[in-house]
Order: C-alpha cells, then sequence, then structure tokens
C-alpha cells in the first residue's frame, strides 16, 4: 500500500471513530433519558435498559476496533525515533478504548454522581453524561488540534523483521484488551476468593 492511500485510510478510520464515538455518546443520552423519564410510568424499564445499553458498547467497541489501526505505525514512528507521530498515533489509539472503558463504569462509577448511579433509573444517562459526553468532547477536540495526516512524515520501507514484531506486538494488545473486555462484559468470570 502506498505511503497517501495509507494516510487516506488512516484518516477516514479517525473521522469513523470520531463518529461512532459521537454516536454512542448521543444514543446513551437519549435513551438514559427516554428511561428516566418513563421508569416509574412503565413497568419493566428496567430490563429494557439492559436490552438497549449493549448497542451502545458495540458502538464504543466498534470506534475502538477502528482505532487500532493506528498502533502499528505508532509502534514503528517509536521504533524510528519519530517520537511526536507516535505519541499522536498513540493517542488516537488509545482514546476510543479510555472513553469505552471510562463510559461503561471505570470512571463514571468511581468519579462522578456516585448515589445517582446505583439506581437503575438513572443508570445509562450517568453514565453517558457524566463520562461519554466529556471524553468524547475532549476527543474530537484533540483530533481537531493535533490529528494531521498529511503532515506525518511519510515512514521509509520497513524491514520484514519490523513488522513481523509489530504484527506480534499488536497482537499480544489486541489479545490483552479482548480478555480484560471479556471480563468486565462478563463473558468470562472473575475468580472469587
Amino acid at each position: 500500500m502506498n505511503q497517501p492511500t495509507l494516510m487516506a485510510w488512516e484518516d477516514r478510520l479517525t473521522r469513523f471513530a470520531v463518529i461512532m464515538l459521537a454516536l454512542a455518546t448521543a444514543y446513551g443520552i437519549v435513551v438514559g433519558a427516554i428511561i428516566t423519564m418513563y421508569y416509574d410510568v412503565t413497568p419493566n424499564m428496567g430490563s429494557l435498559e439492559d436490552n438497549l445499553a449493549p448497542l451502545q458498547a458495540i458502538l464504543y467497541l466498534i470506534a475502538f476496533i477502528s482505532s487500532l489501526a493506528h498502533l502499528p505505525l505508532a509502534l514503528l514512528d517509536a521504533r524510528n525515533g519519530r517520537w511526536r507521530q507516535a505519541f499522536i498515533r498513540a493517542c488516537v489509539t488509545i482514546g476510543p478504548f479510555i472513553i469505552f472503558i471510562g463510559t461503561e463504569g471505570l470512571i463514571s462509577h468511581y468519579l462522578w454522581w456516585q448515589p445517582i448511579s446505583d439506581t437503575d433509573q438513572f443508570h445509562m444517562l450517568h453514565h453517558s453524561l457524566s463520562t461519554g459526553a466529556p471524553l468524547t468532547l475532549a476527543f474530537w477536540l484533540a483530533v481537531r488540534q493535533w490529528w494531521r495526516p498529511g503532515a506525518l512524515i511519510s515512514p521509509k520501507p520497513y524491514s520484514s523483521r519490523a513488522l513481523v514484531m509489530v504484527g506480534g506486538i499488536t497482537l499480544l494488545v489486541v489479545v490483552a484488551l479482548g480478555l480484560i473486555i471479556a471480563v468486565m462484559i462478563g463473558l468470562i468470570p472473575m475468580p472469587t476468593a
């Protein structure tokens, strides 16, 4: 793949990730507000929330998966001493993951509105407003400020050894993150003492 095509795809995936993050956050706010309004009026609204919430998580996950395309290039930039480019690509890679993990509970449950997050009525709205919206807005502003694919230095051809090394590291990162996500959403049970 030539350099202009690579940069075009990298830019498309970045924009796609931002759109998926915005959609997930907007979905969480709208559905959370509807659930909050009708929680006391409509029976079984809690089970409806359980059925509607996974779509938000899927949208966040799609944004994160699309951002993983930057990871190999960030590692190759770091290997070649282009630290600024590596940092920018790493931020574009890790940003959707932080938003996904933060919105799904690691930040929203422990930093803001703890009494509200304990009730089912405000749960989805709480996650989306307290964490999803600010983190998504911050990521969008960071991408607008720093993401300039045309300004990135085109790398020299990489050796097959470097590509295998970066591919192996990327695979390990993806597997580790997949295990963390599987534990978080309950696909893999946590061991108990």
